[in-house]
């Protein structure tokens, strides 16, 4: 397990606590809520528009940098799982981030791995870094580039963005089990409550995010701290080794 946060702490908690390796502990955003959750507590997003400030929860710095340049928080050639407990609004329509990793090359746009739901499409969404040399078959991809840090030439990729949509309409005022697993190769595949549910193929296959630039994690949210996820989570956890529970 790379990570883990269950959300339990108290209503006014400023910290949400990790209990992976890393203790990547994130900071709460003035957006966001401790509500009663599945088991415990859980995190609501929701609350930008009547408490202002940013929604989720964040973290950056040098523990945060080292985790995204050891691959962990961000699938690349290695098998790579982000699991949740969520409950989506009955009324929600609008799509919101669960989970969003973002990297900063000086002088391009932050570079973006993140798992949103978007209720009205029926679907998750993921937007993520592919090789760029898989970019020619596939229209849809938009190509970066961004510094090396070795010097000349850039480093380059494609950014995509993928729709794993669902055939059973996504369940509402209800707590489910969703898991995000990456096995290698170039598909996603998206499980809910345990039984397969959408999966997406990655043309080129996933590249992963650099490790060299500033970073910031956000749950329930985007790196700006908007987007908000349309409902409540708790037990989201990270793992390199799925099969290890």
């Amino acid at each position: 397990m790379v990570a883990a946060w269950s959300f339990d702490e108290h209503a006014d908690a400023p910290v949400f606590a990790d209990a992976g390796p890393r203790g990547l502990n994130l900071r709460r955003g003035a957006g966001a809520e401790v509500a009663a959750g599945g088991k415990g507590n859980a995190l609501r997003p929701a609350a930008i528009a009547s408490r202002g400030g940013p929604a989720g929860a964040t973290l950056s710095g040098p523990s945060l940098g080292a985790a995204v340049a050891a691959g962990d928080l961000s699938p690349g050639s290695r098998r790579w799982n982000m699991s949740a407990v969520i409950r989506i609004d009955s009324n929600a329509t609008d799509e919101g981030v669960l989970y969003e990793l973002a990297v900063q090359p000086p002088g391009t746009a932050a570079l973006v791995f993140s798992i949103a739901v978007s209720p009205s499409e029926n679907a998750f969404v993921v937007r993520c870094l592919g090789r760029s040399h898989g970019a020619a078959a596939d229209a849809s991809a938009v190509p970066v580039a961004f510094p090396n840090p070795g010097g000349p030439p850039h480093r380059e990729a494609v950014a995509r963005t993928l729709f794993l949509v669902m055939a059973e309409r996504l369940a509402r005022d209800r707590w489910f089990l969703v898991e995000l697993d990456f096995a290698g190769g170039n598909t996603l595949a998206l499980r809910v409550d345990g039984a397969p549910a959408a999966a997406a193929i990655v043309a080129g296959g996933l590249e992963a995010l650099p490790g060299e630039f500033p970073a910031l994690l956000a749950l329930g949210a985007d790196h700006a701290g908007h987007q908000p996820f349309p409902g409540l989570i708790d037990e989201l956890a990270i793992r390199t080794d799925p099969d290890e529970r």
